[in-house]
């Protein structure tokens, strides 16, 4: 048990003294560089392979986001029953059969709109049965002390993929073909796998409740709702997410906006991520809560203001510097509010929480990408994306009064102080 008398000094780079967390963090940024290709490559091949309508290419990106909103909430209990670590192995398995099969189908001209749905589709039903289990794995990686840098170095390393996975797949499809993006995301997911298998960290297996799933999912509900600080939180998150509508039109943007081709989609999608790295930086240097939440609502309202300028350009060079922006502190927030739930949120509850956390971070893609796709058919791409900039500017400004702050404050640094008498897990 550790001196709870004295708050160890917390360290910008701290996680990284952690073999345990080396280990999954490389297996995560190994695999999100496979991820980050498909998701170019599936946009792509809905576009120009499959000659997709614009409303088809939103479709494609919702498909595999799907999942998060209905499964989400039900994997969090999992990862409150069952032992994290292995579901985190099994799951990143399974997802390796998707992309192997979309690969296979394209290189022998057997695609079609449905097939590329079902298994995008497939592909999702893993990520969302793993996402929850795997960020609620973290704290048992590192110290408590060293939690906030663990979740920002992980989203640092993670979010570098961004910029080098589009920026490949890019070269990848003028040159070879899309197929071989999806192949490169399949071996990808074993790296995952390979990583869970020398984690030494053990969490304590949580003892079985006697409920049934229906129950401890209404249970973690109930505590969301009642721990007001985390429901503020899953609330800014889920509007900031939702009305971030851009990302399933980048296909369209490229192609009808600023008319370019495969590798100026590659360079629309790869610029979020420079921002992201950077983001990395910005929120491991921030040493104290009130730190944190004060820059959670400033990156909050730069995310609005960055979308604006993306709205209005219609240069390559000054659209992807508003995305690098938006990736910036979009990624702040996303690593902030995670960094902050944890904090307000008991162990027995927390892959419940981080469930509830993926259905209101990327669960909400599958509905506001098919809005997207049916909103810039009937205005356009770059109305839709002002318009939804307008209103996350609207929201952040109401959401930041002294009262919701103070709210975050009480929600997050008592249950942080309290977090300090968990065992340190083994370095």
């Amino acid at each position: 048990m550790p001196d709870v008398s004295r708050k160890p000094k917390a360290r910008p780079l701290g996680a990284l003294k952690h073999r345990d967390f080396r280990l999954i963090a490389i297996g995560n940024m190994v695999s999100q560089m496979g991820f980050w290709g498909q998701y170019v490559g599936v946009g792509w091949v809905a576009k120009k392979v499959l000659h997709g309508s614009n409303f088809f290419v939103t479709l494609s990106f919702a498909a595999q986001w799907l999942p998060a909103l209905l499964l989400s909430s039900v994997a969090g209990v999992i990862a409150d029953r069952y032992n994290r670590r292995l579901i985190v192995f099994w799951g990143n398995i399974a997802m390796v059969l998707p992309p192997t099969a979309l690969a296979l189908l394209i290189q022998t001209h057997h695609i079609t709109k449905a097939n590329l749905l079902a298994l995008v589709l497939a592909t999702g039903v893993g990520q969302a049965f793993t996402q929850p289990a795997a960020s609620a794995l973290v704290p048992a990686l590192v110290p408590t002390h060293d939690l906030h840098s663990a979740i920002a170095l992980n989203a640092g390393m993670i979010n570098a993929t961004r910029i080098i996975g589009p920026s490949m797949f890019g070269v990848v499809i003028t040159t070879v073909g899309p197929a071989w993006g999806f192949h490169a995301n399949a071996v990808s997911y074993l790296a995952v796998s390979a990583a869970c298998l020398f984690v030494r960290a053990r969490p304590p297996r949580p003892e079985p409740s006697g409920h049934s799933m229906l129950h401890e999912l209404r249970l973690g509900v109930a505590y969301a709702r009642r721990q007001r600080a985390v429901m503020l939180l899953m609330m800014l998150m889920g509007t900031i997410a939702f009305w971030n509508m851009h990302p399933s039109m980048l296909p369209i943007w490229a192609s009808d906006v600023l008319h370019g081709n495969a590798a100026t989609y590659g360079l629309l999608a790869a610029a979020p991520g420079f921002g992201m790295v950077a983001a990395a930086v910005l929120t491991t240097s921030l040493a104290s809560e009130r730190q944190r939440r004060a820059m959670l609502g400033i990156s909050s309202l730069m995310v609005s203001l960055s979308l604006i300028g993306f709205a209005l350009s219609r240069i390559t060079v000054l659209s992807l510097v508003f995305l690098g922006i938006w990736g910036m502190f979009f990624m702040t927030v996303t690593t902030l509010v995670t960094t902050l739930l944890v904090a307000a949120s008991d162990d027995e509850y927390r892959g419940r929480v981080m469930g509830l956390l993926a259905v209101f971070q990327v669960g909400v893609y599958p509905i506001n990408s098919v809005l997207a796709g049916v909103s810039s058919t009937v205005f356009s791409a770059p109305t839709t994306v002002l318009i939804c900039a307008g209103i996350v500017l609207c929201f952040t400004l109401w959401f930041f009064t002294k009262q919701h702050m103070r709210e975050l404050r009480d929600g997050t640094e008592h249950k942080g102080r309290a977090a300090l008498t968990i065992a340190t897990p083994a370095v």
